[in-house]
Formats: structure tokens, sequence, C-alpha cells
């Protein structure tokens, strides 16, 4: 079980942020610096640690490639014999796994495939489609240089040069470089075990009738596959009754657990409990982002040490702040260090609205215009229960909190789906 803090330990925050909302940047900053990275680490295959978290760093241990062998399908040779109307005497091959044992000397040759060591003597390679074979000799009009087609030790790794940090995720390209290195098992942070649950007396099972004034539940769904996609693996809690019974319940049952997300009920409403129910229940951090979509957001810590993140109801909303919020922290607990996504400019082919005072993430598709331009267009409606607004855009349009809206042939900030974790 992952290493969890210690019951009550308080969350660090000013007198202000449970009143005031704060802004996307200082409430990310105020989550990061809540969290105390895990000191569990188990040891698992290479094979599996793809989206892991290394625990600690990587050291290269041999040089690759560990010996000089030829980046090309041809002949090895001695640059200095390469004269005009030199003829070669081709003395034996060197193969991939197999090489050649003997020694090059004065117009000798050495048939030689990718990847296979360079003969002793020889400085060159001549490519196959250069030289006129004939019974054992070959010619060639190529121009042959020294290191010609040659790879040489430490080309693509040193040794003792560092393949991966503590706190890297693990990507299918480190993974090749560790197996390179003969690593078959890696110690990584123990994964965390994250409990996902939605509210609402509204909300269906896929398994229930449709009737008036219910709706499926899609937001359970979306969160545990946004965590997914980012490496995070969760357990599904089902749906809780709007009362605070129900939520306390839930709150109080989640021991085991180093995050408890929810989703639904954090609001002002008449039937929005779980804001209290965290401060009777655990510690509040702060419960307002001035963003959109996403303002009312909870976030503290449970009595028994979980880390909780009552996300809004309305699908759009749970899902911008699940990626804004709830991955960088649960990748911090398993210590990665936040990496924001690039942000690029696009030029806006429609009018934008926006009130002042919150940022915005509204849905957009970016394409390439016919003079090779980056474009970005609305998706349409941008309220906060239209999901289908995240399904047919490809990126976010990131609008400044004081700004209002975008015109027509402004260069706005966008940040493409495909470089956030989750999405």
């Amino acid at each position: 079980m992952p290493q969890k803090n210690q019951p009550g330990s308080k969350l660090h925050s000013n007198e202000n942020t449970n009143t005031s909302a704060l802004t996307v940047d200082e409430a990310r900053s105020a989550i990061l610096s809540s969290i105390e990275r895990t000191t569990l680490i188990e040891t698992i295959q290479i094979t599996a640690a793809v989206g892991r978290t290394i625990a600690a760093e990587q050291v290269a241990k041999i040089a690759i490639p560990p010996f000089r062998n030829s980046a090309m399908d041809g002949y090895a040779i001695r640059s200095k014999d390469a004269v005009a109307d030199q003829t070669f005497k081709i003395i034996g091959k060197s193969l991939a796994g197999h090489p050649f044992n003997g020694t090059i000397k004065a117009g000798e040759a050495v048939r030689i495939t990718t990847g296979a060591p360079i003969p002793e003597g020889a400085d060159a390679i001549v490519i196959q489609e250069l030289v006129n074979v004939d019974r054992g000799t070959f010619t060639t009009t190529a121009s042959i240089s020294a290191q010609q087609y040659i790879r040489n030790p430490g080309d693509d790794i040193q040794s003792g040069q560092l393949l991966c940090a503590t706190g890297s995720r693990l990507t299918t390209a480190d993974i090749g470089l560790l197996a390179a290195q003969g690593v078959s098992h890696i110690d990584v942070f123990a994964t965390p075990k994250v409990g996902v649950f939605s509210t609402g007396d509204e909300l269906l099972t896929s398994t229930e009738e449709l009737t008036h004034g219910r709706i499926f539940d899609s937001n359970r769904a979306t969160i545990c596959t946004m965590l997914k996609n980012a490496g995070i693996e969760s357990i599904d809690l089902g749906i809780c009754k709007d009362d605070r019974q129900s939520i306390d319940n839930v709150m109080q049952s989640a021991s085991g657990f180093d995050f408890v997300l929810s989703s639904g009920g954090v609001s002002v409403g008449e039937a929005d409990y779980v804001k209290d129910a965290l401060e009777a229940n655990g510690d509040l951090l702060f419960w307002k982002v001035a963003m959109k979509p996403g303002k009312p957001l909870v976030t503290g810590k449970l009595a028994d040490g979980s880390y909780y993140f009552g996300l809004p109801g309305n699908p759009v909303s749970s899902m911008v702040t699940c990626l804004q919020f709830v991955i960088p922290a649960i990748h911090a607990f398993s210590g990665v260090k936040y990496s924001a996504p690039p942000v690029i400019q696009a030029r806006c082919l429609d009018s934008l609205k926006k009130e002042s005072g919150r940022f915005e993430f509204q849905r957009g598709i970016a394409s390439i215009a016919e003079n090779n331009e980056l474009t970005v267009s609305t998706t349409g409606l941008q309220d906060s229960h239209v999901l289908s607004s995240m399904s047919k855009a490809n990126c976010f349009i990131c609008l400044d909190q004081f700004a209002d809206g975008a015109g027509i042939d402004e260069m706005v900030n966008i940040v493409f789906f495909s470089a956030i974790n989750g999405l």
C-alpha cells in the first residue's frame, strides 16, 4: 500500500485561500506544495515500467555503441588506399554478431553489414551501391574519406552518462535505453491508490432505466479514463446520494486511499454538501478558482491522510479541473515534477466571447490553413455541461483572466490536447 501522510496533518494555506478565488497558477501551486511524495518503492520489470516514475537515477554503465560498427552495408577499407583505379581484394566478411577477426592491410577489403564490427586496420566504409565486384575484387570511383559510415563507441551514449533522472516518467524510448544497458528490472515509486465516486440523486448507472429527471453518470467514466491515460489506475466507488450523511460515510471510509476524487456537490446549492463535509472530516485547502469552466473545486485532506478533490458536477468542468490540478497532484505524489504543456499561438477564425475575471479554457479546433498558418476555430457553445465540445475539440483556447474575449484574426494562445497528460 502506498505510504500515506500522518493522520490529521494540516495543509498549508493562508487565511484567504478558503474564501477567495485563486488564479489557476496559484491554485496549482498551492496543491502541489501540499503534496508529499511517497517513499514506497517497488522493483518491476522494465517492460512493465512505461509511464511509471523512476525512484533512482539511471547512469550508463557501458557506451552505446560499445564498439566501432558500420552504418551501412558495404566494404570496410583503409581510406588512404582509396586512390584512382585502386582494386581492392575482398579477404572476408564481418556480419552483425560475427566479426572478422583479422587485420586489413593495403589494398584489402572486408564485406560488412550494418551494425557489424569494423575490422582492425579499416577506417572507412564504401557502400555496396558504389562498387563494381568482379571475382573476389572490386573497384570504385566513389570519393572516400576517413570515418565514412562508421559509428564510434559512445556516439549515442557515453559510459557514465545520465540516462533517466529520479522523478522522471519512463517513456518507451527510455525503456529502450535501459534495455540497451542490459537492465531488466528497475526501482519505481509505488503507484498511488485512487478512488473515484460521483454525487447526485439524479445520476443513474448504465444498467438502470432512464426516467424523467434522471441522467446517466458520465463523470466517473471520463475521470477514470483520463487518469488511466495519464498512467494512473483508479477504483470506481460508484454513486453517492445527495445527502450529508452519505458523503460523510464515504469520506470516513476512505482509509487506504491516497487520493479520493468526487464530482458534483461542490457549489453553493441546497444539496451541495462536499465542502462542509470535508471541513468536518479533514482539512480544506481552498474551494474556488478564478477559471471557467471549473470555478468550484474543493481541495484538501481527509482525517486519515488521503488527499481529497471535489470536482464540479458539470462534465467539462470536471474534466478541466482534473487535467489542471488532480493529475499533476497525483504525479507529484509519485515524484514527478510538474511541467506545463507547451503553449503556442494560432490565428482565431471566430469571435470569442468572454467575461473578464476568470481564466477560460475554451474548446477549439486547430488546423493548418492553405498558407501553412496555424488557425483555430471554436467548437460552438462553451457551457460547462456541453461535453460534445470536448469531443469535437483538439485543443484548449486559453484566454487570460482579465481579457474580454478575442476577435476574428486575433492571435490567441492554444494548448493541444495531445500535449496534456490525460487526454
